[in-house]
This record gives C-alpha cells, structure tokens and sequence, in this order.
C-alpha cells in the first residue's frame, strides 16, 4: 500500500464503482448469511453424506433463504454507480 503524503489530498481510485455504505452493510450479511447456511446443511458425521441422507431443513424453508439472500443482493447491486454518475433513484 502506497503511504499518504502529508503535503498531497487522498485522492481515491478513478476507476471502480461506488457502493454505498448500507449496500455494502447488506452484501456482508448477506455473506453472513450463506455461510450460516453452509453449515446448517454440512455433513456432520459420514452417515449424512450417504446418499439416502436427509437434511433438516425443509426445501420451502431453503427456498425462503435463498429468495431472500437473492433479494438484498439484488437491492445492494441496483445502488452500485460509476463515479460521477447521479444516485439510483
């Protein structure tokens, strides 16, 4: 990482998008998230990798996560902007 001298304004990248602070806020508990599921539905012990294994979950619970999971990334992407350009409405 570059060192910031005192005399020279910080000046951010030019490139890239923007991302508003609560878009980012929602895509990392939106990462949370996933990784909570990934363990709810992980293998504890070799017989729940078999494949006559079943999960604990109820697929309409799953789908409810994922819809969800989908539905903050899809609000926190709408945010994301150039540089420059004016806020999502």
């Amino acid at each position: 990482m570059r060192k910031h001298k005192g005399s020279e304004p910080f000046r951010p990248a030019s490139e890239g998008y923007l991302l508003p602070e609560d878009a980012h806020l929602a895509m990392v508990q939106t990462s949370e998230h996933l990784h909570l599921l990934a363990r709810l539905t992980a293998p504890r012990s070799p017989h729940d990798d078999l494949p006559q294994a079943e999960l604990s979950l109820k697929p309409v619970a799953l789908a409810y996560c994922f819809r969800e999971l989908a539905d903050r990334l899809d609000h926190a992407l709408r945010q994301v902007r150039w540089p420059g350009a004016p806020p999502p409405a």
